[in-house]
């Protein structure tokens, strides 16, 4: 007879227990995070708006995401679906007396309309010409439509005055994080579907794409349309947050901002668009209001040194996420990500999945 060594064979923890130790602390972690970001951070009213702004941002980020790191199409004239979506909510609201809800679906059909027309344009071209094109598309609005008299109030801004149960800072934040959360799931969604799977074909290569019997032009423009739409909607929360609609904040500098802070975020990164967004949106805050408005006035010692703080980050972002970063914000959370929902337990970031640049199609 063969002894056998008992004592040497692992006891086998209850299905219970092992559960247990592995999703009580990733659940005390995402209660912790959810406690300071949900609750103790926006309950002072001069931090709310903040909050706000930033997930505004952060929807603009997943639309331009779906043009940009689904399909692979560069675009720079999101700042034009956003001020059509702010503008249509705000005279429609001001001036029609549309109600308030009924906005939101105007801003979004204006920026779904919009899209489609530039969708259109653009269908047969890709890369750098595209980029200028939507460049182009997102200056001339800013320079005719939203100067037309009508819309504008005669130049002085159209009003989108809140209701008075959004008066509360820190209400109006909840109010646009349940918008933040609808359009995360739509994403989520989305990626899980077969239109989803086809938009994703179409940035590796699209003459692949077609030859496995995806139309390439109506998932384009479906692309533009929904990314047009969530904007739009974006945009009206964007003038509801700040009460007057004019044409002078929804230039080229937004638009450059909503690209660079999906590029940093993570292209094809849900999570790292929406902390992109956070980023952004609070870099002015930081660099005006806190103890590193010394240190920005020491490093950057002439006039208007936090405006110049803010695209200087931006662009030494961009940078380190081409050259070294490739998947952003998003690649770099990787791990801690994987670990929360239960995959591998490693330390270092991949640059696999959608996330990573070289894998994208944008170019000449």
């Amino acid at each position: 007879m063969v002894a056998v060594d008992t004592a040497a064979t692992p006891v086998a923890r209850p299905h219970a227990v092992d559960l247990a130790l592995r999703w009580v602390p990733r659940l005390a972690v995402l209660g912790l995070l959810g406690y300071l970001l949900l609750v103790r951070m926006p309950a002072d009213e001069k931090y709310a708006p903040i909050y706000a702004d930033a997930a505004i941002y952060a929807i603009v980020g997943l639309s331009l995401n779906i043009v940009t790191g689904y399909t692979g199409q560069l675009s720079l004239g999101h700042n034009g679906f956003f001020g059509i979506g702010a503008f249509a909510a705000a005279y429609s609201l001001t001036v029609q007396h549309v109600p308030f809800a009924v906005t939101f679906v105007l801003a979004g059909l204006s920026g779904a309309v919009f899209a489609l027309v530039m969708g259109m344009v653009a269908l047969r071209i890709t890369g750098l010409y595209l980029a200028l094109i939507t460049l182009v598309f997102g200056l001339t609005l800013e320079d005719s439509l939203f100067e037309v008299s009508w819309l504008t109030n005669a130049g002085a801004g159209q009003p989108a005055n809140r209701p008075e149960w959004l008066f509360s800072e820190t209400r109006f934040f909840y109010f646009c994080l349940a918008f933040l959360v609808v359009a995360v799931y739509l994403d989520f969604v989305l990626l899980r579907t077969k239109t989803g799977r086809a938009l994703l074909a179409l940035k590796e290569n699209e003459r692949v794409a077609e030859a496995f019997g995806i139309n390439v032009t109506a998932f384009k423009l479906f692309a533009f349309v929904l990314s047009g739409t969530l904007a739009g909607v974006a945009g009206a929360l964007y003038a509801y947050r700040i009460g007057i609609v004019t044409a002078s904040g929804l230039g080229f500098n937004l638009a450059l901002t909503f690209v660079l802070l999906t590029v940093v975020g993570g292209l094809g990164s849900r999570l790292g668009v929406v902390l992109g967004g956070l980023l952004f949106a609070s870099l002015d805050f930081v660099l005006h209001d806190t103890w590193v408005h010394n240190v920005n006035d020491f490093v950057f010692a002439f006039q208007n040194a936090p405006q110049f703080a803010v695209g200087f980050i931006g662009a030494l972002g961009l940078i380190l996420t081409i050259v070294r970063y490739p998947g952003g914000i998003g690649q770099q959370i990787r791990p801690l990500t994987r670990l929360l929902v239960g995959g591998q337990r490693s330390l270092h970031a991949d640059d696999g999945g959608p996330a990573a640049v070289e894998g994208s199609n944008v170019r000449a």
